[in-house]
């Protein structure tokens, strides 16, 4: 009975010793777990941050590029509106007006037509900017 009592108390012992250990693993894990989710954390907010840097950084060029087209389109569309303008005061001059008047109105539509042609330079008005804003992925 002795063996008995002895081999209960070492077998309690053991399951104690068991039981204990159990926690241990299960605490450990918890704490593994929360680590890798603690390094997750902060490597995603790496990422969030670098995203928005570089979020800013598009948007800025963007921002610079069609300020430029922006201001040349406008230029362009005011010339196109004086030349159609002078288009238009031409026609209507000799459509509606009597040759005396044609005459009288010449030197002025001359004029008219030199001075909006002289602005006119179809080169000046490529596009100065390219549209060359790409994304090139790290390998």
């Amino acid at each position: 009975l002795r063996t008995v009592k002895r081999n209960v108390a070492d077998m309690n012992i053991a399951v104690t010793n068991l039981i204990t250990r159990e926690r241990e693993v299960t605490t450990q894990g918890e704490e593994v777990k929360n680590e890798i989710h603690t390094q997750a954390q902060l490597i995603i907010n790496l990422v969030q941050r670098s995203e928005r840097q570089l979020v800013q950084q598009v948007d800025t060029a963007v921002q610079q590029k069609t300020q430029l087209l922006t201001k040349q389109r406008e230029e362009a569309e005011t010339i196109l509106n004086q030349l159609k303008g002078c288009e238009e005061f031409v026609e209507q001059s000799l459509k509606v007006g009597s040759q005396q008047q044609v005459l009288r109105e010449k030197q002025n539509m001359v004029q008219v037509m030199t001075t909006v042609n002289q602005d006119v330079n179809p080169v000046v008005f490529q596009p100065i900017e390219e549209a060359n804003i790409t994304f090139t992925r790290n390998q």
